[in-house]
């Protein structure tokens, strides 16, 4: 930007987290002299993983079960237990792996996605929605696992086993 006496000024400009470059997870608070960067402030970690909803449909539901004195049956609690871990897996894989691929990793990424779609598949096969696991009701949950599932989990939850070690 330039003053009224002819002086370049340094002025501040925001690039992302909607900006068309940028792919949704940063945004940095750019500094700049003319076209020069002069300095950058990443605020990274803007990404929506798409499975908030599960956690105020459980909050609430307990907050019913509480107030009714409702008790949910062992089972029930066990699937939900085992539903919110399978998201806090997803979500922290694709959060570090985008975090990775910020800075040019982008093969951990991939390998992730892939893994994660296997845990989104569980979603679907248990309430038919890939994304939102919308089955946890007030007393419990809308129905039982299928048959196979939980070995299913069992045998794709391996991998994260063996890849943390």
């Amino acid at each position: 930007m330039t003053t009224r006496n002819g002086q370049i000024k340094n002025f501040t400009s925001n690039f992302g987290p909607q900006h068309p470059a940028a792919h949704g997870v940063s945004r940095s608070v750019l500094e700049m002299n003319g076209e020069v960067v002069e300095r950058a402030d990443p605020h990274i970690g803007l990404l929506q993983c798409g499975t908030k909803p599960l956690t105020p449909k459980h909050a609430y539901s307990s907050a019913v079960e509480k107030l009714l004195n409702c008790e949910v049956p062992l089972r029930a609690q066990y699937i939900r237990v085992l539903f919110r871990e399978i998201t806090r897996i997803s979500n922290h894989s694709l959060a570090l792996t985008t975090h990775a691929m910020d800075v040019g990793a982008l093969t951990p990424f991939l390998w992730a996605f892939e893994e994660r779609e296997k845990l989104l598949e569980f979603y679907e096969r248990v309430s038919g929605a890939r994304m939102h696991a919308s089955f946890i009701r007030p007393g419990g949950v809308a129905q039982d696992l299928p048959l196979g599932l939980c070995r299913d989990i069992d045998s794709s939850t391996q991998f994260v086993l063996v890849s943390t070690n």
